[in-house]
């Protein structure tokens, strides 16, 4: 008889600060980290929402957020597929956001359920999603700003050039957010990814991305999740930055 096959555990750790900003507007969710049976039998949920500051109570949006992501995540059916269930729950939450706060507040959101060996992620916003493999370091989803569009419409039209695209006043300004009247688009895995021994996973606000480069976060990344944390929180107190936002990063390593 064949041995049973052997199955990825998971380390996890969390960093947040308040940076310069007078008030924490972040929010963050780990669910099941560390229960190996419901694990195995519901999946992992790590979830970053970043309130946005120019609008109002953004602890308040943000947390309500990562609250309505995390209910969502008890009521997915495991046997149907999985990633449709997470883009649907981002969106749902969008629209009780819009519904209890009117527009007045808004937040980004990345989420990754890891169920089975699979990764399924969705993000709305210009919160980083990345997946560090071996030797390299890979930002899985895409910023959802006015610059990012500004590119996509240099490349596909030909319209403007990149520098004029990050010359633009307006280019840090999100496209996308949970909160608004309706949410667009939602940026997610279109098929689930196979994790492997080794993979680290980390989720930030841009408090952290925005700061450290991908050199430092992948030097980071190649300890343990607790070191990893440590050298971000090194990392963005040595940057300096007089106006440094609000910091929030979730580092998970997948072993045997």
């Amino acid at each position: 008889m064949a041995p049973p096959p052997r199955l990825l555990s998971y380390q996890v750790a969390n960093l947040q600060g308040i940076g310069t900003r007078p008030r924490q507007e972040d929010s963050f969710a780990f669910v099941n980290a560390m229960d190996v049976t419901a694990i195995r039998q519901k999946g992992l949920l790590a979830v970053v929402a970043d309130g946005m500051g120019g609008m109002e109570d953004g602890k308040h949006v943000s947390q309500t957020a990562v609250t309505l992501l995390t209910e969502a995540f008890w009521r997915m059916d495991r046997s149907a597929p999985l990633g449709p269930q997470l883009k649907e729950s981002v969106l749902f939450a969008g629209e009780e956001l819009f519904r209890q706060f009117l527009g007045s507040g808004g937040t980004t959101i990345v989420a990754c359920l890891l169920f089975e060996e699979r990764l399924y992620w969705a993000s709305v916003g210009d919160s980083y999603l990345y997946l560090q493999r071996g030797e390299g370091l890979y930002r899985l989803n895409r910023d959802q700003n006015y610059r990012a569009e500004l590119y996509l419409q240099a490349v596909r039209e030909g319209a403007l050039s990149a520098a004029e695209a990050d010359a633009d006043p307006d280019g840090h300004r999100l496209s996308e957010f949970l909160g608004k009247n309706e949410v667009d688009s939602v940026d997610c895995s279109l098929r689930p990814l196979a994790l492997q021994d080794g993979d680290k996973l980390l989720l930030c606000s841009d408090g952290v991305g925005g700061v450290l480069t991908e050199e430092e976060l992948l030097a980071c990344l190649k300890g343990d999740p607790r070191s990893a944390c440590a050298g971000m929180e090194a990392g963005i107190r040595a940057a300096g930055r007089i106006h440094q936002d609000n910091y929030t990063a979730l580092a998970l390593a997948c072993g045997y």
